[in-house]
């Protein structure tokens, strides 16, 4: 693989990863890929196997773990990884994602970690005011995130999630519920720069926006805090690339999450802008460092 410059690390081969390998193609630009299912990685022939001063790899892989792993392997033979080790360990974790945002300053929800069950009964007791959220500290999609209302609703949610055999399911994430317009936001960054955005909106019944729950997208014209809040959200975490959730509220933008591998899909359907093109242009900038 010597003469291999850049390495789409993948599992599932998602129409987010086949935009990017049609762009790398389409360009003639020197690309291998290395699917997570199909490889042994051998600790006496890794360095041979992967390793070029001039690799870089992109890490598209949808498992949490096999992110995290795979990024640190290949760092640690010389590979430069985007998005590296310690920004995908970050924005893998919901609730560390919102102490390095709430650090430099950018709006998030009221957000309290508990560790125990106990403990999430007498967080639940700090928002007496409204519904609350309850979520893992990690995961996608939406799923396991929960709108509660009631203390016996969280007994309930504590009961089932106790029988749980993955331990972080037993770390539970309260959030308070924001008021929105049914709707929020999705703003792809790269580097700099806000590329393009679209609104998320609830589907009939559903209080989550997630397109992968059905939710109808619209493109967003991104205005200069939309910017400005979306790209700082981004280097607040040292993502060099992230899609940036965002929800409008009475007060303002807040930010939700950084999600720093990505989908773009349905931006770049809704928005026509060519957000792979963008990715594979900040690929070709960090291969000439």
């Amino acid at each position: 693989m010597s003469s291999i410059a850049i390495l789409v690390v993948h599992d599932i081969l998602r129409l987010d990863e086949k935009l990017i390998i049609e762009e790398l193609r389409k360009r003639g630009i020197s690309h291998t890929l290395i699917n997570l299912d199909k490889i042994l990685i051998d600790t006496e022939s890794i360095t041979t196997q992967f390793s070029n001063t001039n690799n870089i790899a992109l890490i598209r892989s949808i498992s949490h773990t096999r992110s995290e792993l795979i990024s640190k392997i290949f760092e640690e033979i010389g590979i430069f990884v985007i998005n590296p080790s310690h920004v995908i360990d970050i924005g893998n974790n919901k609730f560390l994602t919102l102490i390095k945002l709430a650090k430099n300053g950018i709006p998030v929800p009221k957000s309290i970690l508990a560790l125990s069950n106990e403990k999430a009964i007498e967080a639940f007791k700090i928002f007496s005011n409204g519904p609350l959220i309850v979520k893992p500290i990690s995961g996608s999609w939406g799923r396991m995130v929960s709108l509660i209302s009631r203390a016996s609703e969280l007994e309930l949610l504590i009961k089932h999630r106790s029988r749980m055999e993955t331990p972080s399911m037993k770390i539970l994430m309260l959030q308070e519920y924001l008021e929105k317009p049914g709707r929020d936001i999705r703003i792809i960054v790269v580097e700099d720069r806000a590329v393009a955005g679209i609104y998320r909106y609830a589907p009939c019944m559903e209080w989550r926006t997630n397109t992968a729950r059905g939710g109808k997208a619209e493109p967003v014209k991104i205005d200069p805090e939309l910017e400005e809040i979306s790209v700082k959200a981004s280097k607040s975490i040292g993502a060099l690339y992230s899609g940036v959730d965002i929800v409008e509220t009475k007060d303002g933008y807040v930010v939700l999450e950084v999600n720093v591998v990505p989908e773009f899909k349905n931006v770049m359907r809704v928005t026509g802008i060519n957000v792979a093109n963008e990715i594979v242009n900040m690929l070709l900038r960090y291969l000439k460092k």
